[in-house]
């Protein structure tokens, strides 16, 4: 079983899907994501201010998936073969998993500048589900 999200949790997280809304922390100003929670600087548990980012970032962590994906991901890794995800550091500093596109997957790299782009993720429940990946910068 992989990463089952239902449609009325994957509607309620559209802002952070798709603009990548952080939490910026009242009581130190590191932003997080997602904008809810306990702050992953000074473990706060305080009402973040809502903030969006820029949307560019650096590859902090980096792996290929070549086989064995969730199932969610059985069709596009079917289609597309092998494919990056990782963890990138966007410029406000908050940290967040993605998947990387446009680009050849085994030429991802720590310390790579990547831009947010939306595209389509996978469908579950028969909706088509988009998100937030990761494309190069020049």
């Amino acid at each position: 079983m992989g990463a089952y999200v239902s449609l009325p949790t994957w509607w309620r997280s559209n802002d952070s899907r798709y603009r990548l809304v952080l939490g910026k922390c009242p009581e130190c100003g590191a932003h997080n994501f997602p904008a809810e929670g306990v702050c992953a600087s000074c473990n706060a548990d305080a009402d973040f201010e809502e903030v969006e980012p820029e949307g560019t970032g650096t590859v902090q962590a980096v792996t290929v998936i070549s086989g064995g994906a969730p199932p969610e991901f059985d069709e596009y890794q079917t289609r597309e073969g092998a494919f990056a995800t990782g963890i990138v550091e966007l410029a406000e500093g908050a940290r967040l998993p993605g998947m990387f596109c446009d680009c050849d997957p085994s030429e991802v790299s720590r310390g790579d500048r990547v831009e947010a782009v939306v595209r389509r993720l996978y469908e579950q429940e028969g909706v088509p589900r988009y998100g937030v990946k990761f494309r190069p910068v020049e």
